[in-house]
């Protein structure tokens, strides 16, 4: 009792004041970046410093009604549910389970924070719940396009899709990404029918099924505890939570999600098995297969595939092993478009082209100049490590210096046993953990790559795997009130971020 006590003072101690300390920081570089931008007229895409809470594409609001008691609750009851029952050793089909139920319930209770909003529809004014609000901006989102697929038809649809008669036509936001948002609302629309409940809580459901890659990815790289930690983080990360029940980037984080885990488990496999060049790799080519679906969804799955270029490249003493699962995902990765096209006329890299002028006519390019350059790559990073949520941010920079310090020191006994030749080149173990590196290398990359024009905190969702994950590792050597710390204070930034900001979606 004396140890939980002091291991609890301990945590008191540290967590709640580094991020504390974070958020300070934050809020400094909110002032400042205000400042630049009111001064200077810095251009941040669809960013304004005079309505939107900057670097946060998203106006200050307060919503703060009896519709936030049914948050309160669920997440309150999630809390107390991983501290009695999920943590606890259940089966792990059991907790999938609950995770699925738990993501739904907490998605769609946070979602109704906002409760109903008033919008003008034909020249009326109409109250909608909050939850359904942005599906019915139609000019703008995929939902706006089902009818055309249902008049043109599914193959007429994607083989004319480029071509401007038709793509001029479509909502702003099909026609900045591939067709494959508005091809799953539409299917989905045959079977529950198109209207605006049923394509959002197709999004939240098929979404949920995320929680699955994810568990099996932590319990891949590193173990259940983790795997476990990792799950109930996921299901109250802020953003995730935000944006998944009102935009399609919940269901497009799926597939990219997914096919970490897969390339993860060939890697596995290809060292298990040792197999030859010419056997068939199933793994490898699903993980191209869930590249190549996450790509029909959003350009973003870029992400994912230079990610696993890194990786190979860092895990120096198994690079032929990560090069036969690399080589075996780009034949199902261009298998896919080639089926496609043959099948549809669908021609991707027109559609990208296409694609990347509608988005540098509205949003720049990101490169006009140096001061534009370097203010949009950082308000990047630090709007999505604000919305992956303050204690999530916080634990994993701790867990990357961490990391950093392993793979210094490795790359270090890597220079010595270059000249120590009693030990066998194959039998030379690294300790550093390339995920963490891999991902980190990654992420700086497209922060100052101006491929992406702020609203990153909802367009980079699919990337929270990469925080949940390490921060569950970190957590599983600490005491368990760390977790719980985590945990709490994520929930309480979650409700506190749903009632104080009008995110759009």
């Amino acid at each position: 009792m004396n140890n939980l006590w002091q291991s609890t003072q301990k945590a008191v101690r540290l967590i709640p004041v580094q991020i504390g300390l974070l958020t300070l920081f934050f809020c400094v570089y909110h002032l400042f970046l205000f400042y630049c931008m009111r001064e200077t007229a810095v251009n941040l895409g669809a960013v304004r410093y005079r309505t939107h809470i900057v670097p946060l594409y998203a106006e200050p609001s307060f919503d703060l009604s009896l519709w936030v008691l049914p948050a309160l609750v669920v997440c309150v009851a999630f809390l107390y549910l991983c501290h009695k029952y999920l943590l606890s050793g259940v089966s792990v089909r059991r907790l999938i389970w609950v995770a699925i139920i738990c993501f739904i319930a907490i998605n769609v209770s946070v979602a109704l924070i906002d409760g109903y909003r008033e919008i003008e529809q034909e020249g009326e004014t109409t109250r909608i719940l909050g939850l359904l609000e942005p599906y019915t901006r139609t000019s703008l989102e995929y939902y706006g396009d089902v009818p055309r697929v249902d008049e043109l038809g599914f193959r007429t649809f994607l083989q004319d899709y480029s071509k401007p008669e038709l793509f001029e036509t479509l909502s702003g936001h099909t026609r900045t990404h591939p067709p494959g948002g508005v091809l799953f609302l539409w299917l989905f629309s045959k079977i529950f029918g198109y209207n605006l409940v049923s394509a959002s809580l197709i999004s939240i459901i098929f979404t949920a099924l995320a929680v699955i890659p994810i568990y099996y990815l932590g319990e891949r790289l590193y173990d259940k505890k983790v795997a476990r930690y990792a799950l109930l983080l996921f299901l109250i990360t802020p953003n995730f939570v935000m944006f998944t029940g009102t935009s399609m980037d919940g269901p497009f984080s799926v597939f990219p999600i997914l096919s970490v885990y897969l390339f993860y488990e060939a890697r596995a496999r290809e060292t298990l098995s040792a197999q030859t060049w010419h056997e068939f790799r199933p793994y490898s080519l699903l993980t191209g297969l869930a590249l190549a679906l996450g790509m029909f969804m959003t350009y973003s799955t870029v992400v994912v595939g230079v990610f696993l270029c890194v990786v190979a490249l860092l895990e120096r003493r198994r690079f032929l092993q990560y090069l036969k699962v690399l080589l075996f995902a780009a034949l199902g990765f261009i298998g896919f478009y080639l089926i496609l096209f043959v099948l549809t006329g669908f021609r991707p890299i027109e559609a990208l082209w296409a694609a990347i002028k509608k988005d540098e006519m509205g949003m720049g390019t990101g490169y006009e100049s140096l001061s534009r350059y370097l203010h949009l790559s950082f308000a990047n990073l630090f709007a999505f490590l604000i919305g992956v949520g303050l204690p999530i941010t916080t634990v994993w920079l701790r867990q990357v210096v961490s990391a950093i310090a392993e793979w210094r020191r490795d790359a270090l006994s890597l220079v010595q046993e270059h000249y120590d030749r009693r030990i066998p080149w194959i039998l030379r173990h690294e300790k550093s953990d390339n995920f963490v590196i891999g991902f980190l290398i990654t992420l700086l990359f497209f922060t100052f790559s101006t491929l992406f024009t702020m609203e990153v905190e909802r367009i980079w969702i699919f990337m929270v795997p990469f925080f949940v994950i390490p921060v569950a590792k970190y957590l599983v050597d600490r005491s368990t009130s760390d977790l719980y710390w985590v945990g709490g204070l994520l929930a309480a930034q979650l409700i506190v971020a749903e009632v104080l900001l009008y995110t759009y979606w």
